[in-house]
């Protein structure tokens, strides 16, 4: 695994969503030219495709999941985007759920020839935590990220996802889990959990990746995110750095040397539509690397899903990733 992750350093990648309608029920236009946009960028390792629903078909990276869940569990009630259990048991179907838009990738990268101009590919799967926030998430204090047993069986539901996906060939599977910077808070867990209990939910979804494992956390790296992360049997933390700065304090060389981890490494904003330069993210990196050496991935702060409706922002997210690829690019030819 050493040997695998040392042939990651400096590549690019990014987290999955973009700002345009999801049309994965329909004609699939919009998810076709997403695919082929990321390729032609020049990504190493693209994410599939994370389209935005709309008010009247809703999508998002809990539904992506909590739906298809739904037809085996008449108690988890969706109406548009609410989402509710009635009782506190969920059951476990027998097959994956939520990587028909990873299996639709797969099969349109070989359908089309497009694996050549890759190095690999890279899936994402909503994590418990998150996952669970999305049920009864008016209440946060009794959302089912409260109740550990929700958490748990999620949790093993979700590893069946995530061996499917190794199945399917790809290189990095990422568990997506913002939600952990509200559980893993500045000085506490919220709803008292056991860190333990964290590290072991995670673990068992990593358990079920047969190739590369990350784990990604927007926001602050608190010192509990941190380390419950390096404590984990994951093989890339993934934050975000260029909205905020503070996280470059989180993490030190020594500590991904001696935990066996990669840096994916938020670069480029995710939030803000101006377009970074390609010298101005090659500076980012470079400071990345003086202060956690080469095991590096580069990659935006977040997915752009977020700026969806605002004008421009389509091809403002594709000249931001064109120009992280530039960049790396360059900095990898100095480090050669």
């Amino acid at each position: 695994m050493r040997d695998r992750l040392g042939d990651l350093n400096l590549v690019t990648a990014d987290v999955g969503s973009l700002p345009a309608e999801d049309d994965f029920e329909g004609d699939r236009n919009n998810v076709n030219r997403a695919i082929t946009d990321k390729v032609e960028v020049g990504l190493d390792y693209p994410t599939y495709p994370q389209l935005v629903g709309t008010t009247t078909s809703p999508m998002n990276m809990g539904l992506q999941f909590l739906r298809p869940l739904s037809n085996n569990n008449p108690s988890l009630q969706i109406r548009g985007e609410e989402i509710n259990l009635v009782g506190d048991t969920i059951l476990e179907p027998d097959c994956a759920i939520g990587i028909e838009r990873a299996e639709y990738f797969t099969s349109f990268i070989q359908k089309n020839d497009l694996g050549k101009k890759l190095k690999g590919t890279r899936a994402c799967v909503t994590g418990p935590f998150t996952l669970a926030s999305y049920i009864g998430a008016k209440n946060l204090m009794t959302c089912g990220a409260s109740k550990p047993q929700i958490v748990a069986t999620l949790g093993s539901i979700l590893g069946k996802s995530c061996r499917r996906l190794s199945e399917l060939g790809f290189n990095i599977i990422s568990i997506d889990e913002p939600f952990l910077s509200v559980i893993l808070g500045a000085s506490r867990l919220l709803y008292s959990y056991n860190q333990d209990f964290v590290i072991s939910t995670l673990n068992t979804l990593i358990a079920q990746i047969s190739n590369v494992s990350s784990i990604h956390v927007c926001g602050r790296v608190t010192p509990l995110v941190r380390s419950t992360l390096l404590a984990t049997n994951v093989n890339i933390i993934d934050h975000e750095f260029s909205q905020t700065p503070k996280n470059n304090e989180a993490y030190t060389e020594h500590d991904l040397d001696q935990s066996d981890k990669l840096l994916a490494y938020g670069c480029i904003s995710s939030v803000d539509l101006r377009v970074e330069t390609v010298e101005d993210i090659a500076r980012v990196v470079r400071n990345a690397q003086k202060l956690f050496g080469q095991r590096i991935i580069v990659k935006p702060d977040c997915g752009f899903g977020g700026l969806k409706g605002i004008g421009g922002a389509y091809k403002s997210t594709f000249d931001k990733l064109r120009n992280m690829v530039c960049a790396a690019r360059e900095v990898r030819i100095e480090a050669s």
